[in-house]
């Protein structure tokens, strides 16, 4: 690729004079957008990495898309564009890249890529049909279902339009274990097929976080490189909301296994009540032998893997009743209780969940091994049975899973390993174990990172106090070669943004701060009539002043009070931007990707600083980690991780270059403590700040 000729392509689409000028009537030029678009030319020309943050309003879709459908072109290369919300794969797939297929005039194309779980697989539905032993309910569903199947183009579940019962779609939809690819019956009408050579065919692959990591593990599994693994091959990726990266991939290199989860695998061997499941499957199949195997095969369904199974039920139910019981115990409550040395060494940890899991292990290797010894009688007997393969591979997904399972039990319970964390979670009606890893700098590097020619990290908010070192450090980038540019927003913030910080609160903590947020908000709510977004920090905290406040709705002059989990979050959005005299309260996810632009919402109000909480395991154990080398945790990690979440709620507020408003800081930790610079210094350059009295504050709003 001509480097000199992709830099003046891409700097010339968006000069002053370009096509991309004399399609928007109302068109305004943003150098940091150009500015931008060049640098992710030059990496990609280079074959380097980069992480830039651009703040909002710098059109940073188009300047990573533009280079990289130039790049994908010219190169006949894949470049994969990974997103941490739905909102923007849609942002991407239905507007912007319209938009650029338009203005371009050029013959590329782009596709969303989905999981596969999200497609129906047309041989299991049938399947599930003829064995299933549904009530009225569920037997009304599958009459939809099928109806559906019939008329729908892409057999993507987010397209249903009606709501199927629990656990109903798991037993339909396309999986990876159970595919029979070419072998299928239905391979020619199968939509997960059609979607997988739309990617194929593909220049710009838009995918989720998820999803990428989900096919970077596979291709580390198995050496794959130029062969589809979950996506076709590529070398390039832009991460857009890069600030996530550190979760995600956190979350999904780490093992789960629920109460609920494991009583589920058990119900699809072998479901009790419906008597439906695998098993009851391998058993009619058995049918078709001859006399003496058909009656050795079935004898040992009936009299050895199905009370294996049951029993198996039984001793997890058990052993994750004890261990969330010994959370309760521990935590004096519901909650998550971390795994460290102490915790092994307490008498009940030794003496009773040490035995509980070996007994349930001991017996889940016992299934794992009668499940293969049947394998290998199939193989040997399988040419009389009609369709075994897809029985085959089912049986063969339950042994893998069962091996796996069993692996990250043992080694939770028995063998943990250094670099990783472990711990249980308690809720009301279900137990889980978890691991994850301590820092995940090493996989990226393994598998990112080195098989990536160029790998481009994007957000509004990657920088802490103007340095991108936060990042490279929880990314594991401290030591390698990686760009950085950061690009301001064009919007005025000294006319748009003003910030109010209540200087006459308590110290954010216990009953009498509490009771100061609800007069606060109380006092700001009726000035503003509405069009307010709260953030919290905890759900507990949400509750309580919801309650408070909707008993004044009237006295308050709102007409509409939203709390999260009322509806949907894209519900309550919905409701916000279409109705008057609203207030919305939210936490954790709307601190980020709320798009409200306009005079909709004019006042977002911050009431705590977004610590994480030290005590939740991950965190808990990254502290530790931390301090072990002689460092402050909480300036190393505590401190800058707020900062990025504060940016993120801050950016709520200000969406267009017609936006105004204030964000108000109900937490003057922002200027009591000496740590409090760091948040004022993480507002966009030149807002305007007011330190004053929560009365002088409402007069002046």
């Amino acid at each position: 690729m001509n480097k000199k000729y992709m830099l003046k392509e891409v700097s010339d689409f968006f000069a002053p004079e370009s096509s991309l000028a004399s399609f928007f009537e109302n068109y305004e030029y943003r150098p940091q957008q150009q500015k931008m678009a060049k640098k992710v030319a030059e990496v990609f020309c280079d074959e380097d990495h980069l992480l830039v943050e651009a703040g909002t309003g710098t059109g940073k879709s188009f300047a990573y898309l533009v280079p990289s459908i130039i790049s994908a072109l010219k190169e006949e290369e894949k470049v994969v564009v990974s997103t941490n919300t739905i909102n923007l794969q849609e942002q991407l797939i239905n507007k912007d890249i319209p938009l650029l297929r338009e203005i371009f005039d050029l013959d590329f194309k782009a596709v969303l890529v989905k999981g596969r779980r999200n497609y129906i697989c047309l041989r299991r539905l049938i399947q599930y049909e003829r064995s299933a032993q549904l009530d009225v309910k569920g037997y009304e569903a599958l009459s939809k279902l099928n109806n559906w199947v019939l008329e729908t183009k892409t057999g993507c579940r987010s397209d249903l339009g009606f709501s199927l019962p629990f656990n109903f779609w798991d037993q339909v939809c396309s999986e990876s274990d159970l595919c029979l690819r070419g072998n299928c019956p239905y391979y020619e009408q199968c939509h997960f097929m059609w979607a997988r050579d739309e990617a194929k065919e593909a220049d710009i692959l838009i995918v989720n976080h998820h999803l990428l990591f989900a096919d970077l593990s596979v291709r580390k599994d198995r050496d794959l490189d130029d062969e589809v693994a979950v996506l076709p091959p590529y070398k390039k990726v832009v991460f857009d909301e890069a600030h996530n990266i550190e979760d995600v991939a956190t979350s999904y290199l780490g093992f789960r296994a629920s109460r609920r989860g494991i009583t589920k695998f058990f119900e699809s061997l072998y479901n009790t009540k419906q008597k439906v499941g695998t098993l009851i499957e391998l058993r009619k199949a058995t049918g078709e032998l001859k006399k003496d195997i058909k009656k050795k095969m079935q004898g040992e369904i009936d009299s050895e893997l199905i009370p294996t199974v049951q029993r198996l039920r039984e001793l997890s139910h058990s052993f994750l009743e004890r261990l969330g019981s010994f959370v309760k115990k521990n935590k004096k409550g519901e909650g998550k209780l971390r795994i460290v040395e102490r915790t092994r060494e307490s008498n009940f940890w030794l003496e009773v969940l040490k035995a509980d899991s070996e007994n349930f292990l001991v017996n889940l290797n016992l299934l794992g091994g009668k499940l293969s010894k049947i394998l290998k009688q199939l193989d040997i007997y399988g040419e009389e049975i009609e369709d075994i393969s897809s029985l085959t591979m089912e049986l063969e997904a339950r042994v893998e899973f069962i091996l796996k399972l069993g692996e990250n039990i043992a080694e939770i319970i028995n063998y943990p390993q250094e670099d990783y964390i472990y711990w249980i979670e308690a809720g009301k009606e279900d137990c889980s174990l978890h691991s994850a890893p301590l820092n995940i700098g090493k996989e990226l590097e393994e598998s990112l990172f080195s098989k990536m020619s160029s790998v481009v990290l994007t957000s509004a908010t990657l920088t802490v106090a103007k340095s991108f070192d936060f990042i490279k450090e929880n990314l594991g980038l401290v030591d390698y070669q990686v760009q950085t540019l950061e690009v301001g927003s064009p919007f005025d913030y000294s006319k748009q943004l003003r910030v109010g910080v209540v200087k006459n609160i308590s110290y954010p903590k216990g009953d009498k701060f509490n009771q100061e947020v609800t007069n606060s908000l109380k006092s700001i709510i009726k000035k503003t009539q509405g069009r307010t977004l709260v953030l919290f920090t905890s759900y507990g905290m949400l509750n309580n002043v919801y309650y408070k406040l909707e008993q004044e709705l009237k006295s308050l002059g709102i007409d509409y009070l939203y709390k999260q989990g009322m509806k949907s979050r894209d519900k309550l959005v919905k409701d916000f931007k279409t109705k008057e005299k609203v207030v919305l309260l939210g936490t954790s996810s709307f601190w980020e990707g709320v798009d409200i632009p306009g005079d909709k919402l004019s006042y977002v109000i911050i009431v705590k600083l977004p610590f994480v909480v030290p005590s939740e395991p991950v965190v808990e154990a990254k502290l530790e980690e931390i301090n072990q080398r002689g460092e402050s945790s909480f300036m190393k990690y505590m401190l800058p991780k707020a900062a990025i979440k504060f940016k993120q709620g801050v950016g709520r507020l200000i969406r267009r270059k017609e936006d105004k408003g204030w964000v108000i800081i109900l937490d003057n930790r922002v200027i009591t403590k000496r740590y409090g610079r760091t948040f004022i210094n993480s507002l966009p350059g030149g807002t305007n700040v007011s330190i004053r009295d929560i009365k002088t504050l409402v007069e002046e709003i």
